[in-house]
C-alpha cells in the first residue's frame, strides 16, 4: 500500500453489524486512527466489539488488524484484493 493510499485509509471510521444464523448480533467499528503499538505486525487499524444481542449482549473486545495489499484481480475492471488479518481478543459479561 502506498503512502498516499495508507492516509486515506487512515481516515476511515467504518461501523458494523455482524448476525449470525440465529439472529443474534455483534456490534463493531473499525477504526484506521487506533494503533495497537504492541503489535507492530497488525498496523492498519482496530476493529473495536462494542456490544450486542441475544447470547452475545455484554461483548466487548478489540481486534488489531492489517492491510496487506495482494495482486490486482484478473480480468477487467482493475478490482483489487487485500488480505486483513486481526488477532481477536473478546469477553462477554453478563
Amino acid at each position: 500500500m502506498s503512502s498516499a493510499e495508507r492516509r486515506l485509509w487512515r481516515q476511515e471510521y467504518i461501523a458494523c453489524v455482524l448476525a449470525d444464523a440465529d439472529g443474534d448480533k455483534i456490534f463493531s467499528t473499525f477504526d484506521t486512527r487506533d494503533l495497537d503499538k504492541s503489535q507492530p505486525d497488525l498496523s492498519c487499524g482496530t476493529h473495536i466489539i462494542t456490544g450486542g444481542t441475544g447470547k452475545y449482549a455484554g461483548i466487548t473486545g478489540s481486534e488489531p488488524f492489517a492491510c496487506n495489499s495482494m495482486p490486482a484481480l484478473a480480468g477487467g475492471g482493475g478490482y483489487t484484493a487485500m488480505d486483513i488479518p486481526h488477532n481477536t481478543s473478546w469477553e462477554i459479561k453478563k
